[in-house]
C-alpha cells in the first residue's frame, strides 16, 4: 500500500511539476512578452505626443514674437515722418520671418491630417506675396487673419493631444500593473513546477534507499 501511494505521489509530482513548469514558461512568453511589446508601443506613442505638443507650442510662441514685431513695424511705417523705403524693407523682412512659423504650423497640422497641406500652403503664400508688395493695411490684415487661423488651429490641437497623452499614461500604468501581475504568476508557476519535480526526485531517492 505504501509503495502504491509512493508511486502515485511520484507520478503526481512529476506530472504536476512538468505541467506547472510549462505553464510558467508559456505564461511568460504569451503574457509578459506581450505586455512588454504593448508597453513599448505606448511609451513610443507618449513620446511622439510629447514631441508634437512641444513643437506646436514652440511654433506658436515664435509666431507671436514675430507678430508683435510686425505690428510695431507696420505702425511705424505708417508714420508721416517715416522713411518709406527703409520701412518697406523692414516690413517685408518681417513678413518673411513670420512666414516661417506659419509654414511650420501648416506642415505640422498636415502631418497630423488636420488640413490639406498644398491647398493651405498655396493660399498663405499668395497672401504673403500680396502683403509684401506694399505697406497696405487691408492686405496686411488679410494676411494676419490667415496666420491667426492657422496658429489657432494648432493651439486647439494641444488640449486634444494632452487628453490623448493622459489616456496613454493611464494605459501605460495599467499595462505595467498587468506585466507585474503576469510576471508574478509565471514565476510562481515555474517555482511550483520546480518544487514538484524536486519532490518527485526526493520520493524516488527515498524509495531507492528503502529498497
Amino acid at each position: 500500500m505504501t509503495d502504491k501511494l509512493a508511486r502515485y505521489a511520484k507520478w503526481f509530482t512529476l506530472i504536476g511539476g512538468f505541467v506547472f513548469g510549462v505553464i510558467g514558461t508559456v505564461w511568460s512568453f504569451a503574457f509578459v512578452d506581450r505586455s512588454n511589446d504593448d508597453l513599448k508601443r505606448l511609451t513610443d506613442q507618449k513620446a511622439a505626443t510629447t514631441r508634437e505638443i512641444q513643437s506646436l507650442e514652440g511654433i506658436a510662441y515664435n509666431y507671436f514674437i514675430a507678430n508683435q514685431q510686425g505690428d510695431m513695424i507696420f505702425m511705424l511705417g505708417q508714420q508721416d515722418d517715416a522713411r518709406r523705403e527703409v520701412a518697406g524693407l523692414i516690413y517685408r523682412a518681417n513678413l518673411l520671418d513670420r512666414a516661417t512659423p506659419v509654414r511650420n504650423m501648416i506642415g505640422a497640422l498636415a502631418i497630423a491630417k488636420q488640413l490639406d497641406y498644398r491647398k493651405r500652403y498655396d493660399a498663405y503664400e499668395r497672401l504673403n506675396d500680396d502683403a509684401r508688395a506694399d505697406l497696405n493695411l487691408e492686405k496686411f490684415m488679410r494676411l494676419k487673419a490667415e496666420e491667426k487661423d492657422v496658429i489657432t488651429l494648432g493651439q486647439k490641437r494641444v488640449p486634444e493631444l494632452l487628453d490623448l497623452q493622459a489616456g496613454v499614461e493611464q494605459s501605460i500604468a495599467a499595462t505595467e500593473a498587468a506585466r507585474r501581475r503576469n510576471r508574478t504568476i509565471g514565476l510562481a508557476s515555474s517555482i511550483l513546477g520546480s518544487f514538484l519535480l524536486l519532490l518527485a526526485n526526493l520520493i524516488t531517492k527515498r524509495k531507492e534507499s528503502a529498497a
